[in-house]
């Protein structure tokens, strides 16, 4: 199956990490020199992918400028005539990229929805269904791969992420009969404050408990596992991949803790709040005080709802995802 290379500096994946579920939330297909089996040639399947992929994402930085690694894979998609798509992530543009239209994704903002829709047209058309349309009146029939040496419009793309268009195709399923179709657009019109505490009723409701209670331990551990993961997913498609349970769940394990709803100790624990943007110094962010602004909130900030029991709360509802398998 034809993918998206992405080549970039090691010091760059949590940024990488980002882009490529926010790809994968629409439905393109990507691959990652970050599962590569070990006792495998790293470099021939570095070039067995990069020649079967169907386009290159380069992320530039100056530590991927400096990456003889990046070099090698850049040269030699030029030389099998690979279509490229360079993001500025930070420092100058590349010279051996001058001539190719360069997106903006500098302070590690995400490409703006246009960029995704330029992609799309690589790839076959899947039939529309309610796990996979994106946009209102997309064709049905099978769109072709772009041809060798095709590129992408040179209009100027918009900088500022919009919410996807249609809703109606969201996958809303609640083992409890929760009804999430309020959540859906308030994601979808960027109401984030909202959306936050939309989720708060939601998931309450999912446990039978009413607005402004709160959710015990056992009810976290077992919470139902299709409401979890649509809650998820519509947080993670309305965001671009940057905010979801799914997304804090990847934080808080690259800041060492484990899945056990354990206390990982607080240098872990307050890591990760750090990361996501609940912690600042040596004291917690008011929820007042947070920004709920998809451009300039850290990467996994929501949803920040602690109707759960704060750290304690948050340790279990991680060790539920993963049993979900989010």
């Amino acid at each position: 199956m034809s993918h998206i290379f992405i080549s970039y500096s090691r010091q760059d994946q949590d940024y990488v990490a980002l882009l490529a579920q926010a790809l994968k939330s629409h439905h393109l297909p990507v691959w990652l020199d970050d599962h590569i089996d070990y006792g495998t040639t790293w470099p021939r399947v570095i070039r067995e992918q990069l020649e079967r992929c169907q386009l290159v994402l380069v992320v530039m930085s100056p530590r991927s400028e400096e990456s003889h690694w990046v070099q090698c894979e850049l040269t030699h998609a030029l030389e099998i005539r690979k279509p490229i798509f360079p993001l500025l992530l930070e420092g100058p543009r590349w010279f051996s990229v001058a001539a190719l239209q360069t997106v903006d994704v500098i302070g590690g903002k995400l490409p703006p929805a246009r960029f995704f829709d330029t992609l799309r047209p690589y790839f076959p058309a899947p039939t529309p269904t309610a796990e996979s349309t994106l946009i209102q009146d997309v064709a049905t029939d099978a769109i072709p791969p772009a041809p060798v040496g095709w590129a992408p419009p040179t209009t100027t793309l918009v900088q500022k992420p919009t919410p996807a268009q249609p809703a109606e195709d969201d996958d809303l399923s609640s083992e409890k009969g929760v009804d999430y179709r309020k959540l859906r657009d308030l994601l979808k019109a960027g109401q984030w404050r909202e959306s936050d505490r939309e989720t708060a009723r939601r998931m309450l409701e999912a446990v039978e408990r009413k607005e402004n209670d709160w959710i015990r331990e056992k009810e976290l551990l077992n919470f139902p596992c299709t409401d979890l993961k649509m809650i998820d997913a519509l947080w993670v498609k309305y965001s671009y991949g940057k905010w979801g349970f799914s997304v804090q769940k990847r934080i808080y394990v690259e800041c060492g803790a484990k899945l056990d709803s354990n206390y990982p100790g607080d240098k872990i624990w307050h890591e990760f709040c750090h990361r996501v943007g609940w912690r600042k110094g040596n004291a917690y962010v008011n929820y007042s005080s947070l920004t709920f602004d998809l451009k300039n909130s850290p990467v996994g900030e929501f949803p920040v709802w602690v109707g759960w029991g704060g750290g304690v709360g948050w340790r279990r509802i991680f060790s539920r995802i993963e049993n979900c398998k989010l």
